[in-house]
């Protein structure tokens, strides 16, 4: 089964005693950036880590790069992993854990080094670089993650909810790097909830459910049928009434609710809204998150079952 796909598996299955993980799955993964949509439990992790080696198949073939991913550390030079688990290295400074990265890759100790410098300076944190990584937020974990995915310029990176729980301006800087990465040819396999996170990236998706796969092909279809649904976004922040007040002159905005920490919003177009709330939050401190019931995969099968 030899592919110029970046990653291609054929009837690929992966059991754990009775519980089926993923389930007769045969895909291929182009170059560019491809997003795995699936709800909790639908076999995204499983898939991912299938990819990275980590797991071995209970059935079906799996190839990455042209090679088979299971016991094969040399393949693992190729490829770029940001789990959804913290940071590791908490005892470390970002600086120190980027080094020791480096050095796993195979560099030597000076190019670890600038390797490192040049890291942190990609992802933000070049300020942040001596300080320990168990003082990091989960934002700045999440840029450290991206940089020791990236020291040797991975053929494939593989990102497992790479933006769960980042603010509005470590999503923006990250998504930018995503596709920065792209642009220079790098292969990119993004798991998310979050249909904006692969909209804003792509077209390509593969969407998982109970481990098989449910759907695949192009973004705008899923989200002409979330658009015949006003959506609604919560913003959580300091001073909701005031946030709720220049909120409710957008175009874009329905109804606004302001109750104590937050401001619900409902959205007839949700794309022009995200981008518009984005730009606007950055210049004003005091969020802490924003979220939506309705913009996740969840709502997805609730809408396509109904």
């Amino acid at each position: 089964m030899r592919s110029l796909s970046a990653v291609e598996c054929e009837r690929l299955s992966r059991w754990y005693g009775d519980v089926i993980a993923l389930n007769d799955l045969s895909a291929s993964i182009g170059k560019g950036v491809t997003g795995l949509l699936g709800p909790n439990g639908s076999g995204k992790s499983t898939f991912m880590s299938l990819c990275v080696g980590l797991l071995r198949p209970s059935a079906g073939r799996i190839e990455v790069l042209g090679e088979d991913p299971w016991d094969n550390p040399g393949l693992l030079r190729r490829i770029g992993y940001v789990p959804e688990a913290p940071a590791p290295w908490r005892h470390l400074t970002g600086r120190d854990a980027l080094v020791r990265g480096a050095r796993l890759t195979g560099l030597d100790r000076n190019d670890a080094g600038r390797a490192a410098t040049e890291g942190l300076r990609r992802v933000g944190l070049a300020e942040a670089g001596d300080k320990l990584v168990g003082a990091y937020s989960h934002g700045m974990q999440q840029r450290l993650k991206f940089a020791l995915a990236t020291l040797h310029r991975p053929e494939l990176l593989i990102l497992d909810e790479p933006l769960l729980g980042t603010d509005p301006l470590a999503r923006r800087d990250l998504l930018h790097l995503i596709q920065d990465m792209a642009d220079d040819g790098t292969s990119i396999l993004l798991s998310t909830h979050v249909l904006p996170d692969v909209e804003a990236l792509t077209e390509r998706i593969l969407l998982l459910h109970h481990g098989r796969l449910m759907a695949h092909g192009e973004v705008h279809e899923i989200r002409d049928l979330l658009d015949q649904h006003p959506r609604t976004v919560r913003v959580a922040t300091a001073d909701p009434r005031r946030l709720g007040a220049e909120l409710w002159s957008w175009d874009e905005v329905l109804s606004v609710e302001a109750d104590e920490d937050a401001v619900t919003v409902r959205t007839r177009n949700a794309a022009a809204f995200y981008a518009r709330l984005q730009d606007h939050l950055i210049e004003r401190p005091g969020f802490t998150s924003v979220t939506s019931p309705d913009d996740n995969v969840e709502a997805v099968f609730e809408y396509l079952v109904r």
